[in-house]
């Protein structure tokens, strides 16, 4: 089950940390960011299931996605937090512009914890280099736009 959802600087969005239970209804006026933070459930899961690029382009790019700040290569962050039958987790990237409608997956991180806080697997990927992996032979990292 996923228990907390938090985004930075996606769409609307500046920060936001949302707790959920069971069943979570989403309410607030119009323009209070629902959409966008559910949408950013949904970019993080085609991003996993597809790819980063093909997220990015149901949504218009990079420049639709992350909050409109002012700065110019700016990027966003999802992290969700996790609870399994007897372990908890949670998953985390960070995506930044690089100019030209172009991005690169800066920062993913994954890490599952026992009950008995042991840790069960993780991996840390920085700029498209794997930095730790619990993973006895992990994948071959396969670029700066693509999730691990």
């Amino acid at each position: 089950m996923i228990t907390s959802v938090r985004l930075r600087n996606y769409k609307s969005i500046a920060n936001c940390a949302v707790d959920l239970k069971p069943l979570t209804i989403v309410v607030g006026p119009n323009g209070a960011g629902k959409s966008n933070f559910l949408d950013g459930l949904s970019f993080t899961a085609e991003a996993l299931r597809y790819s980063v690029d093909h997220a990015m382009r149901e949504r218009g790019g990079i420049d639709e996605v992350r909050r409109r700040d002012g700065e110019r290569l700016g990027g966003f962050a999802i992290r969700i937090d996790l609870r399994f039958a007897d372990a908890t987790g949670w998953y985390e990237f960070e995506i930044c512009g690089t100019g030209r409608g172009r991005y690169v997956v800066r920062r993913e991180e994954c890490v599952v914890r026992s009950d008995y806080r042991e840790l069960c697997g993780n991996f840390r990927v920085y700029d498209g280099s794997t930095a730790t992996s619990s993973i006895s032979k992990p994948p071959p990292t396969v670029g700066r736009d693509r999730l691990y």
